[in-house]
């Protein structure tokens, strides 16, 4: 029963693989959010884009273009993150205790410039502040989490239903949630976990991301930088709906393929007469 209609089965198959590249696609690549920063003495405005992990910062100051790497870094006893400049971890956990506790941090580690300014004032290291970043201008450390953890369950189950759909393609599973009854199951939770992780990541976004981007240049008051209304959501995001339309196609196809079976009529059976005695000679 499980072969019967494998094509389809195949189908959801190849649906599937195209699900979990494209999940792949959205965890690794730094496109989440993708903004601008403003501030008054740049040539133009800054350049920032990031996702779940990493991204990178491109500062335009007088006529220097200065190119600087991103990680994110959180601190979770007091459910704060940033995406920080800084190459090692020790220090990202510094920068951001400086900035809850109004201390300058030290200058981003420089990358790679163009053009480089006669100005060195935009990259010194400035002195003590004298006013603390508001926590709210903190990523939510607790819905950074939970964006990524639900976007792993989405990724993993999709790994799950590709191996299963092609388990249903060769072989005749027995147990119900290796057969044919948990795709659907695989299928529903990939929905269900990537629609969870739009949900929670347009949230954060809606309510602080869209106000302040949480980098260093704009939680330092020396480095009076502001995102607020220049942010937007990336193709990293948007891409999510597509495994979610995948795996939808994916259910409404194993609900046809059910039907199809349904549909057919069943085997010929061969009736025998018991008490015809001639049967004994066969």
């Amino acid at each position: 029963m499980a072969k019967t209609k494998w094509n389809i089965l195949f189908v959801t198959f190849v649906l599937s693989c195209l699900s979990l590249a494209t999940l792949i696609v959205s965890l690794c690549t730094p496109y989440w959010v993708v903004s601008e920063a403003y501030e008054s003495r740049a040539s133009k405005n800054s350049e920032i884009q990031y996702g779940l992990f990493t991204g990178s910062l491109t500062r335009n100051v007088l006529l220097s273009s200065a190119h600087y790497d991103l990680a994110v870094i959180c601190l979770y006893e007091h459910n704060a993150c940033v995406y920080s400049c800084q190459k090692e971890e020790a220090k990202r956990e510094s920068e951001l205790l400086d900035m809850m506790n109004g201390r300058t941090p030290a200058e981003c580690p420089l990358v790679n410039t163009k053009l480089l300014s006669t100005s060195k004032s935009a990259d010194a290291v400035t002195a003590v502040s004298s006013k603390a970043a508001s926590k709210d201008d903190f990523i939510n450390a607790g819905m950074w989490v939970t964006t990524v953890v639900f976007l792993g369950i989405a990724t993993a189950f999709s790994g799950a239903s590709v191996s299963l759909s092609i388990i249903n393609v060769l072989f005749n599973p027995v147990e119900p949630i290796l057969s044919v009854f948990g795709l659907y199951i695989w299928n529903g939770i990939v929905i269900g976990a990537t629609l969870m992780t739009m949900i929670l990541w347009g949230a954060l976004f809606g309510t602080q991301l869209s106000g302040n981007i949480g980098i260093t240049d704009t939680l330092t008051p020396e480095a009076p930088y502001s995102s607020k209304g220049l942010a937007a959501l990336g193709a990293s995001y948007w891409i999510l709906f597509i495994p979610m339309v995948f795996h939808g196609v994916n259910i409404g196809l194993l609900l046809w393929r059910q039907y199809q079976i349904n549909k057919e009529p069943p085997p010929t059976t061969i009736g025998l007469d018991k008490s015809d005695l001639t049967i004994i000679m066969f």
